[in-house]
């Protein structure tokens, strides 16, 4: 809750342990399909399916982002147990596979198709 008792608006939370390049290209996929998101840097260490596993339980939107101190990017959903390959980069995620990882974190949200790209 905010201050004043006011709800947090809804957000997909995105576990980062990497600012820069790879963080804005997921940040600006979720942007262009609508969805806020809300970034907290976590301590170094962690890998990105378990960065977004912990995301997806904590975001008010059941939607999870980890991005790890390589670049990884992994996107998933509370309900999932174990992360799908079409949502995780394989390794360091390039701008465009960033992007699209983004991209799909917000289409699960908003219950649209995801974009089928393949990654990189």
């Amino acid at each position: 809750m905010l201050e004043g008792g006011q709800p947090e608006k809804p957000a997909i939370l995105v576990l980062s342990c990497a600012a820069g390049p790879v963080e804005s290209e997921v940040l600006a996929g979720m942007e262009e399909e609508g969805v806020p998101s809300v970034v907290e840097r976590p301590r170094d260490g962690v890998d990105a399916t378990e960065l977004a596993r912990t995301a997806a339980g904590r975001s008010s939107l059941a939607v999870g982002v980890g991005i790890d101190a390589d670049g990884r990017v992994c996107v998933q959903h509370d309900k999932l147990t174990d992360p799908l390959p079409e949502l995780s980069s394989p390794g360091r995620a390039d701008a465009a596979t960033a992007r699209i990882l983004g991209h799909n974190a917000a289409r699960i949200v908003v219950g649209i198709p995801l974009r089928t790209e393949r990654l990189s």
